[in-house]
């Protein structure tokens, strides 16, 4: 699966779990590096979700790294998915599912 393929199935995931307001930078080449792939907002739960999305092999840069850091340490959700993460997403993608949380492989 490659990281676009991986993207577009998340949010549909996302989408059909009530994450109705998202947000993808479509074209980062021309944008300052390291921002997540994606944001997603469910309204109802006040929620907020920051992702960065990689192939299970994918390297995360440390641009990437820095950004995920800082929003986890202001207290947001932040989360670095891959396809093998897949009962995760779908857990923290719930309505009432738990928070996301960088992990150690940050």
């Amino acid at each position: 699966m490659t990281e676009e393929q991986f993207r577009r199935h998340v949010r549909q995931l996302a989408r059909l779990r009530g994450w109705t307001l998202t947000y993808h930078t479509h074209n980062s080449r021309r944008s300052d590096p390291g921002w997540p792939d994606e944001v997603f907002g469910h309204t109802s739960t006040q929620r907020t979700l920051f992702v960065e999305l990689k192939t299970d092999t994918g390297r995360i840069r440390p641009a990437q790294r820095e950004w995920l850091k800082h929003l986890a340490a202001c207290g947001l959700e932040t989360a670095l998915w891959r396809p093998k993460d897949l009962p995760l997403i779908v857990a923290t993608l719930a309505p009432d599912g738990p928070r996301a949380q960088i992990t150690d492989r940050l």
